[in-house]
């Protein structure tokens, strides 16, 4: 006994709807087609499913036994859809996300208020760590997504670029620098410099740059970059940083252009053979977006 499943469905429908042409509806065919369809199905079961009066098909008690197993049946088909539903959607499921402080606000958290703010049905881990960390837990698949500034070290498919901008020097307004066009290595020596920390890739960008130099500046101090931006405004020094790190630190500072030229670029990294969750692929389009607008 081979059943096909267009027998079912017709079958189903017709118990469904009450009877043929309703059924017809449903399915989208004709009449006759379900018609031939149940006769078939009745033929490979052997059994009177329905009692034919006039127009209308009256279910056999059989039929209606045979039904609450089709339903059984489609009860099952809905929970493997959903159950399929679930994993596209990475319900239930806790995503690890790690992100560079100069991207938690006000883009990672607002693109999480934007896509996951109505759905208490996606847990949530957010750690805030410095990017070669971020990397690290990437490559180890410990984290669904990881927001780093840098060059990426995996392919592009698994690296998205957020944003990309050029190193500054922040300093207050009425700092002796601040009325520069640019500043270079040989105009710090006689400064404190307030340098990103140590796994920074644009720190190591920096002490290359400083490495040219006869002499050292004669103060430095290492913090996140976030950090450089308030000492800054504050008068501690002169920070080199990025403008993705000034307004996430909403720091009132003059940015002067550094040279050489330092490229910092921000990141989106997915484990390697990763599968798409749309709503991690929503929050990255939207940070990408958000920073974009920010820049212009």
């Amino acid at each position: 006994m081979k059943l096909k499943p267009r027998q079912v469905e017709a079958f189903r429908a017709v118990m469904m709807a009450g009877g043929i042409t309703a059924a017809a509806e449903a399915m989208n065919v004709t009449q006759p087609a379900v018609s031939r369809l149940i006769r078939d199905l009745e033929d490979i079961v052997q059994i009177t499913l329905f009692e034919r009066a006039g127009a209308r098909l009256i279910p056999t008690a059989e039929a209606t036994q045979l039904y609450r197993e089709v339903e059984r049946l489609y009860l099952g088909l809905d929970q493997i859809a959903q159950a399929a539903d679930d994993i596209r959607l990475h319900k239930n499921t806790v995503l690890r996300i790690g992100s560079v402080t100069s991207l938690v606000r006000p883009y990672l958290h607002q693109a999480i208020l934007e896509t996951m703010g109505t759905r208490p049905d996606i847990p949530l881990v957010i750690d805030v760590e410095n990017s070669r960390h971020i990397w690290d837990m990437v490559e180890q698949n410990r984290y669904d997504l990881g927001l780093v500034f840098g060059s990426p070290r995996m392919s592009d498919k698994n690296a998205i670029l957020l944003h990309s901008s050029h190193a500054v020097a922040a300093v207050t307004a009425n700092h002796p620098l601040a009325s520069r066009t640019r500043v270079s290595p040989g105009d710090l020596l006689d400064e404190r410099v307030l340098i990103p920390g140590r796994n920074s890739p644009l720190r190591l960008a920096l002490d290359r740059a400083f490495s040219i130099e006869d002499h050292q500046p004669i103060s430095t101090m290492e913090t996140s970059m976030l950090n450089c931006c308030h000492f800054a405004s504050a008068g501690m020094g002169v920070g080199i940083v990025d403008h993705t790190s000034l307004r996430s630190a909403g720091a009132g500072v003059v940015a002067i252009p550094f040279e050489p030229k330092i490229e910092v670029a921000y990141y989106a990294i997915r484990p390697i053979g990763a599968q798409r969750i749309a709503v991690l692929d929503e929050l990255i389009e939207r940070i990408r977006q958000s920073m974009n607008a920010a820049a212009a």
